[in-house]
């Protein structure tokens, strides 16, 4: 029966993803009567409007437009905004299994491992939630889908495909400012494989993968300067810094008594009646006084909070790395990651049902994945170090996908586990082609 189910499926493997990918999404349509709003979500929203309005010329820098633009182009409608939403999630769908495909050469394990990893309810609830996770995960995914499409590691890839490889990182930088290591990192990869074969090409040719991050990055943090007086992707950027010093901002000198003593009452204030996912946030809890008392705009009262962690950061180093290593570790926490309004399940069976299926079942086994992920891609780094340095489109996967987590542990803390699901394609991909390479392994020792 099993057999026989499987050999159906997989006679038209992507009309069959497709037709997966569309039933459990109207699943989740017809018991799930929200779009998911989350503290977050009122910026995007806001700056959408300004977008359909033409009038960003003088916005105040809180985000980038990548995805209040899919707000504008639904017309400022978020029901609209959740469909175009959901598309994308089928689109992102498609491309995976074609990676997956291309990559390992094998049609049923690129099909059943796409089947897998759009199972994870989250991937679902993020494409209802207004919040930049879905369309990151979208373009996450067609970036390296196209890398391996054509052959972007590789010298002889095409001029053209530089360039539109260059317009999707461009417009993932708008979409999640974090992202704008992956073209460097890209371009690094490139240079040095091929550096030894032929330099001058090796450099001009992925050096055109700058070409649209520069010029986004450039152009909106110039747009940040002259409106705000600081040439940052948003604003926000110092308050996210803080959140990192939260756990030893009691050590702020005098000079910034006023600001200190603020941070540390409502630190204090979180701790004692709030939830312990709510101690990062300790920031936003002050924040409304520190403008008050401080009588700084948004904007000063962000970059002064950024100069005062900075300092802290290289005064306690050992602090700054522990809370770095905390934040990564909360990175690879996958239970922490589903945003959702579990009240807005009319059917209560079907609620208690996910949150179990969730907390109890998809949680571990993507925590268990993330595990197996940070193993292989550490044996995979020992084996670049100890086989010639050879450079692969898997060591490539890694150096972001461990790059990333290191970045956001670097500047953040607070909803780490927010930042792996974009990468979560990749995650499962490398994952399970150990796996699959491990069983082939062990089935032909076992048979000789």
């Amino acid at each position: 029966m099993l057999k026989k189910l499987n050999s159906a499926l997989l006679k038209k493997p992507v009309l069959s993803l497709l037709v997966y990918g569309i039933i459990i999404r109207l699943c989740v349509f017809i018991f799930y009567h929200a779009v998911t709003i989350y503290p977050d979500s009122q910026n995007y929203i806001d700056l959408g409007q300004i977008i359909l309005d033409f009038d960003i010329i003088n916005y105040s820098g809180e985000r980038t437009p990548g995805f209040p633009t899919l707000i504008a182009l639904a017309g400022g409608n978020l029901y609209i905004t959740v469909f175009f939403q959901l598309i994308l999630g089928l689109l992102a769908m498609y491309l995976m299994y074609d990676f997956f495909k291309l990559k390992s050469q094998d049609i049923p394990f690129a099909f059943w491992s796409s089947i897998i990893t759009t199972s994870f309810i989250y991937v679902i609830f993020y494409e209802f939630a207004i919040l930049t996770e879905s369309l990151t995960y979208f373009m996450l995914t067609l970036t390296f889908w196209f890398i391996e499409k054509f052959h972007i590691l590789k010298l002889s890839a095409s001029i053209k495909h530089y360039f539109i490889l260059s317009l999707i990182l461009g417009c993932l930088y708008l979409t999640r400012p974090m992202f704008i290591y992956i073209p460097i990192g890209l371009f690094l990869f490139i240079f040095v494989k091929h550096i030894k074969t032929n330099f001058r090409k090796a450099f001009l040719k992925p050096i055109i993968i700058f070409l649209f991050p520069f010029i986004s990055f450039y152009s909106w943090c110039s747009l940040n300067e002259r409106n705000n007086g600081y040439f940052t992707s948003s604003w926000y950027f110092g308050i996210n810094i803080s959140q990192t010093a939260t756990s030893f901002f009691e050590k702020v000198p005098d000079e910034d008594k006023l600001i200190r003593d603020i941070f540390v009452k409502h630190r204090a204030y979180v701790e004692a009646n709030e939830p312990d996912y709510a101690y990062p946030m300790a920031v936003w809890y002050a924040y409304d006084e520190l403008l008050e008392k401080t009588q700084l705009s948004p904007p000063d009262l962000s970059n002064k909070l950024g100069e005062i962690s900075k300092k802290l950061f290289k005064k306690y180093p050992g602090l700054y790395l522990k809370q770095v290593g905390i934040s990564w570790l909360h990175f690879w926490n996958a239970k922490n990651a589903l945003i959702w309004n579990v009240d807005k399940f009319e059917n209560r069976f079907i609620r208690r049902g996910l949150i179990g299926l969730w907390i109890y079942i998809q949680g571990n086994i993507l925590i268990a994945i993330h595990f197996l992920f940070v193993l292989f891609a550490f044996k995979k780094i020992i084996q670049f170090f100890t086989s010639g340095f050879h450079l692969d489109s898997d060591l490539f996967l890694v150096a972001i996908v461990m790059g990333g987590s290191l970045a956001q542990a670097l500047v953040t803390f607070g909803t780490n586990s927010r930042f792996a699901f974009p990468y979560l394609p990749l995650i499962v991909y490398f994952v399970f082609i150990n796996l699959y390479t491990l069983k082939k392994s062990y089935a032909k020792r076992t048979s000789s």
